[in-house]
């Protein structure tokens, strides 16, 4: 179990510059940026007047808050904290958190281990979570020694007050295979409570929506692997729901002529070796169709496809058929819409607004690419001369580094400095929101 992606960063890029083309974009707004390692965008159309004008400091101080809490990649935060304590006491947290938690529990216990947040030892064990990178399979014994460490059962959550503990010392959690999802419903809720009814939200590919566009419903583009081995977007309309991709062409090694999936399976402690090469799954919140995604993609196709006829799921399952070609199954929802998605689609999605003209795009593009190519060579000549390193900007050379050794604007919804002024205004006495 590992965190996915479910759009390129070449198809976000192309789908922000293109909302700049879009024919019709004069009902919605939209805000956009970096948190939680990723991109996020909002769109609302029809803006109500209630919506006022601090919304989008709201949506950054949620997207703080919940980093504050749940992301390992801050040595102050809830889920690190809890992670470094070798304590089998109750431990209080958020209970945002303990909601989360909690979830990821009954998930586990319903799909009998194949999720579980638990399993982040056997991940870095694989070369797949954060650190070194050996690119190697680790030995049977490491493996046996590590499952030790593993395990959901070992884990508690209660709403009163808020906490979970750790039944045994040296259980670590980590969330990102939900926690996105999350989010995204948070943002939902906090906009609905400003009378935004009408919203599109996306994270890191983790998508929800409610409402529509006047009389035009949102669409989102589901991910499609090709023979190639490269992915289209199909478009796929959306209400009131969430919606999550989960794949294995994206993350992998090979070793020795044999390919790793990026899926690592909890109970077998081993990378999955079915042919499932895609999921999706739709959702009342975006935080269950988040984990269930992954969930799914662990259990494979057969098994998946009886745990989601069971539990009433609508997903969609795409496979590598022998041939390397990619066939589709479906439940629920999907069923009605398999046919049609068998080819790509001639419409666009809202990461691919209507009216955008591609073909005129790609020249611009292409031209946008070179120039940003040519200055990216300017700054490491510039480095490589003067000996100084890029700092404080997210994916630059040596960024800045914060006092827990993490890029500072990687943790922020808002890049650098502003996530300064992010929290001053959050600790602000003064402030009323």
């Amino acid at each position: 179990m590992h965190r996915r992606t479910f759009l390129t960063a070449a198809f976000l890029a192309f789908s922000f510059v293109g909302l700049a083309f879009a024919a019709d974009q004069s009902s919605i707004i939209q805000a956009q940026g970096e948190t939680m390692g990723t991109s996020y965008i909002v769109k609302i159309y029809d803006p109500p007047e209630s919506l006022g004008d601090d919304w989008r400091f709201m949506i950054d101080r949620e997207l703080r808050s919940i980093t504050d809490q749940m992301s390992t990649y801050i040595g102050s935060s809830e889920i690190s904290r809890f992670n470094a304590t070798d304590s089998t006491d109750w431990f209080a947290v958020s209970p945002s958190f303990q909601a989360v938690v909690a979830r990821s529990i009954e998930i586990s216990q319903s799909s009998q281990g194949a999720f579980d947040i638990t399993v982040m030892p056997l991940v870095k064990a694989w070369s797949f979570g954060p650190g070194k990178k050996r690119m190697v399979p680790p030995s049977d014994q490491e493996l046996m020694l590590l499952r030790r460490s593993v395990g959901f059962e070992s884990l508690e959550a209660r709403a009163q007050p808020a906490a979970i503990r750790k039944l045994k010392a040296d259980i670590t959690i980590d969330l990102n295979a939900i926690a996105p999802g999350y989010a995204v419903d948070r943002l939902v809720e906090i906009l609905a409570g400003l009378g935004a009814t009408n919203v599109f939200i996306e994270l890191g590919g983790e998508v929800r929506v409610a409402g529509s566009k006047g009389t035009q419903p949102w669409t989102v583009g589901i991910q499609q692997p090709d023979v190639a081995g490269q992915v289209v977007a199909v478009a796929y309309p959306l209400r009131d729901r969430g919606i999550a991709t989960s794949g294995d062409y994206r993350s992998y090694f090979e070793y020795e002529g044999k390919r790793y999936s990026h899926t690592i399976d909890p109970r077998t402690a081993r990378p999955v070796t079915h042919e499932l090469a895609s999921v999706t799954v739709l959702a009342d919140d975006c935080m269950t169709a988040d984990a269930l995604a992954t969930t799914l993609s662990v259990l494979g196709p057969e098994a998946g496809k009886s745990y989601a006829k069971q539990n009433g799921l609508d997903v969609l399952f795409m496979m590598r058929s022998g041939d390397g070609l990619i066939t589709m199954d479906a439940t629920g929802a999907f069923i009605a819409s398999l046919a049609p998605m068998v080819e790509p689609s001639a419409g666009t999605a809202d990461m691919l607004p209507a009216g955008f003209d591609f073909a005129a795009f790609v020249p611009i593009a292409l031209a946008c690419m070179v120039a940003l190519g040519l200055v990216v060579a300017a700054m490491a000549v510039g480095v490589m001369f003067g000996r100084r390193a890029i700092s404080g900007s997210c994916g630059g050379l040596a960024n800045t580094r914060d006092a827990d050794g993490h890029v500072s604007c990687s943790l922020c919804s808002n890049p650098d400095n502003a996530c300064k002024e992010l929290r001053a205004r959050m600790d602000a006495p003064s402030e009323q929101h």
